[in-house]
């Protein structure tokens, strides 16, 4: 029998600390630290990559639409009064639309996976979604390509459920079924920024002296047995240890202090390794440098570029992935032969500074791509009247000076 990668013996029995070990082991990294898509938020550059992603997906307006050809081009009318529409409003009794999105993308980024059991009332329509933890199910496929889950319930029983009752958003799957996690692929790297976040802890936790060398002096008697030698070593660090500091120490007879062990942070390239470590892993996961705290090539001018890059590289994927899968899992056939679709608004996230936005969004009033009522939808601003100008749009009269098109204008004679 395979669980999580182990086989074990049918006739075996292992108890729940032998499992966790032989577990833990899978995630060993070199560096002797486990690391798994539940640990890695040790890892500061990890925690601020996930905080940072969820947060901004957790914030965006979600919506459902109908997408329609009107006079050759496709427009997209919002349905709020659609099922679906209410469910991603209020998914469940104890999450808000936020806190359910924030949880789902930080499972999505942490194990690759998302799963929700579809709750549907007598009727058919969905009425819950109820977040799974991404490490308790298990999804499987058989020889004829059928998907079924076994989800492990906190009670300790599993069950099994199957396609048509999980919601369930994958990233990229090396088997073309489950997501690979990318916090395993990368977990040497970040093992080792965790290693060395330790060893700060415990070198500043121990002062100056981090470990001392005791040799044996002329006329030695202090211990009879290595018993007493081994009381001698547990005793120093009960007493000497993290948090005492500076105290005094008085040595058996004939036991002398050789020598100090200190370490030089600068010699060993602690401050060095610990940021390219904070680079090596927002590269892996496709994070910006300055979102983890590496300003070096950041400037005024382009933290702004940075930011819009976040959103464009790292938190639109994501958002795709959500839309495809609920589209799939949460609208019926026929919405979906209908032009029924769910979209995340990410117009707010990749707004530039107001000043660039304006004098972008002039160039195309200009240019009589949009009005001014578009203007004001981008701005969130209610329309003016039609009556008023707000449906007109510019262009080029025959003397190259600006007309209107939609309003009682005449453009200039030649």
């Amino acid at each position: 029998m395979k669980i999580f990668g182990l086989t074990i013996e049918r006739k075996q029995t292992l108890t729940l600390d032998q499992f966790i070990r032989r577990l833990e082991a899978i995630y060993e990294t070199a560096s002797g630290i486990t690391v798994t898509p539940e640990t890695c938020m040790q890892s500061p550059t990890v925690h601020a990559i996930v905080t940072a992603i969820s947060r901004r997906v957790s914030t965006l307006p979600l919506h459902v639409y109908r997408s329609a050809t009107s006079g050759g081009r496709v427009v997209k009318e919002r349905l709020p009064s659609h099922p679906v529409e209410r469910l991603l409003n209020a998914p469940n009794e104890w999450q808000t639309r936020v806190s359910y999105w924030l949880d789902a993308t930080s499972w999505l980024v942490r194990h690759g996976n998302h799963y929700a059991y579809l709750q549907r009332g007598s009727t058919g329509p969905i009425r819950r979604l109820i977040p799974l933890p991404a490490g308790r199910v298990q999804p499987r496929q058989s020889e004829d390509f059928t998907a079924t889950y076994h989800v492990q319930q906190a009670a300790g029983e599993a069950r099994e459920y199957t396609a048509s009752q999980i919601h369930h958003a994958r990233g990229a799957a090396r088997d073309g079924f489950l997501g690979d996690s990318p916090i395993s692929d990368v977990r040497e790297a970040i093992a080792l920024e965790i290693a060395a976040e330790r060893f700060g802890a415990s070198f500043f936790g121990n002062g100056a002296l981090p470990g001392i060398v005791f040799g044996y002096k002329d006329g030695f008697t202090g211990f009879a047995t290595a018993e007493e030698r081994e009381q001698f070593v547990a005793d120093f660090q009960r007493k000497y240890g993290a948090g005492k500091r500076f105290r005094s120490l008085l040595l058996p007879k004939g036991l002398g202090i050789e020598q100090t062990l200190a370490v030089e942070n600068d010699k060993a390239q602690f401050l060095e390794t610990r940021k390219y470590q904070r680079t090596v892993i927002a590269g892996a996961l496709g994070i910006p440098p300055h979102l983890v705290g590496d300003l070096e090539r950041a400037t005024f001018n382009n933290v702004e570029q940075q930011s819009i890059d976040l959103v464009t590289n790292a938190v639109l994927p994501v958002v795709r992935i959500f839309e495809a899968s609920m589209e799939r899992d949460l609208l019926t056939p026929e919405d979906r032969r209908s032009g029924v679709v769910i979209r995340f608004n990410l117009d707010g996230a990749l707004r530039g500074d107001f000043a660039t936005r304006q004098a972008g969004l002039k160039i195309q009033r200009e240019a009589g791509v949009i009005s001014p009522n578009d203007w004001r939808e981008t701005e969130n601003m209610n329309p003016i009247s039609a009556d008023d100008g707000g449906d007109t749009y510019w262009q080029e009269g025959p003397s190259g000076q600006g007309a209107q098109r939609g309003s009682t204008d005449e453009p200039t004679p030649p």
